[in-house]
């Protein structure tokens, strides 16, 4: 038995070699349709991904003030109150905002060295200089990538403007490279008293308060409380990972419409090839069928034709995905994943290459093909074998 299936095989492997032009057809078709798949499906888990390590060391509750339906500064007093409810264990209020460095959009956080919740040496692990010091006002710390981009190193100084077109020296002191790409790609870190003037925010405001919880089961509770309090936006870190999966998830499903509708051309391609190849095999089906073989045996062989094909072209279609993501930096799918909007200009997007998406890859790259190929197969295989020659030769 073992036998006779490996002698289809080489016989489909055969077939495929013969019929060079449905081959080239149906694999130019479906490698095309591969990639674009899989390259926005390694797209897509990579920022959820990136989201996740981003968050890993964020705070448990971010609570935000609003006026008119926006957020604005919030009232330090708030700090006494939510430190008071139960559950909490830390409450710290924070300064940042954005700033046009070099043309560049990015985050600048301050540090309040003296109040830090989390291990800054597991946070923002350096890999040159050191870390921010109470002692060394107007200093920063910078991400690798934007230490890339800004052409800076440890020692140079580094001049911004505030809001107001105010110049600012500050003297880079050290630079960090974290696990999360995002934080190497638009962060610079400065104790908060500097940042408060950069953004000239009063001592009795700030931008959002981070609040930490000692029991993670108790973040919604928490959450609920401080929600009762008038004119808060209470954000937690759950909520902020499912909204990155749905923004991520939304964006990488308008290109899946797309590719449905490509797949849908691939399998009427590939029908259609399969009809033509049928016709013109018609001689050689009624050979087989005289010889011996049984109509499963010559539905087999197509079977087999499809799967090699699917294989391969899935095979070629994820070896392009991870190129075009990788080599290429993903030339319009980054745009669109990211908004359309070019935050990081050197920032190498993140991909995540997981075995349940590489199965899905080969499974809608090979049932279509398969579904596509079985009637023509079926019906080319059930015909009379003196028919089928007699029409060939006609």
């Amino acid at each position: 038995m073992k036998g006779r299936h490996m002698n289809l095989l080489s016989y489909a492997l055969n077939c495929i070699y013969r019929y060079k032009v449905r081959t080239v057809v149906i694999l130019v078709c479906l490698v095309t349709s591969a990639a674009v798949f899989s390259s926005v499906a390694f797209l897509k888990d990579g920022l959820v991904k990136e989201g996740e390590l981003s968050l890993k060391y964020a705070p448990d509750i971010t609570v935000q003030q609003i006026w008119a339906g926006r957020p604005t500064l919030i009232e330090t007093s708030y700090v006494g109150y939510i430190q008071e409810m139960a559950g909490t264990i830390s409450v710290i209020p924070r300064i940042w905002g954005y700033a046009n460095v070099g043309n560049i959009l990015l985050v600048i956080m301050g540090i309040d060295i003296d109040n830090m919740f989390f291990d800054p040496k597991e946070t923002f692990p350096m890999e040159e200089g050191s870390f921010l010091s109470p002692e060394t006002p107007n200093s920063v710390v910078l991400g690798k990538a934007v230490a890339d981009i800004l052409g800076v190193r440890v020692g140079n100084t580094l001049t911004i403007l505030t809001e107001s077109v105010t110049p600012i020296q500050y003297q880079v002191v050290g630079i960090f490279n974290s696990e999360a790409n995002i934080y190497n790609a638009d962060m610079i870190l400065m104790n908060i008293d500097d940042a408060r003037l950069f953004f000239e925010i009063p001592e009795n405001l700030a931008t959002d308060i981070a609040v930490y919880v000692w029991d993670p089961q108790l973040v919604n509770n928490v959450a609920r409380d401080i929600g009762e309090l008038q004119n808060l936006r209470v954000v937690t870190k759950d909520i902020i990972l499912k909204a990155q999966e749905t923004t991520y998830g939304a964006r990488s499903g308008f290109f899946s419409v797309l590719w449905y509708i490509v797949l849908i051309s691939v399998a009427i391609t590939a029908f259609n090839q399969t009809v033509v190849v049928g016709h013109e095999s018609k001689f050689e089906v009624g050979l087989l069928k005289a010889l011996g073989f049984s109509t499963s045996d010559i539905i087999e062989i197509r079977l087999m034709e499809s799967a090699i094909l699917g294989v391969i072209a899935g095979s070629f279609g994820i070896t392009f995905g991870i190129i075009y993501d990788r080599v290429f930096n993903a030339p319009i799918f980054r745009d669109f994943m990211l908004g359309w909007v070019t935050l990081y200009p050197n920032f190498t997007l993140p991909i995540h290459i997981s075995a349940s998406t590489i199965f899905l890859i080969y499974v809608i790259t090979i049932l279509p093909l398969l579904f596509a190929t079985v009637i023509p197969s079926w019906i080319n295989a059930t015909v009379d074998p003196d028919i089928a020659m007699r029409g060939a030769r006609a």
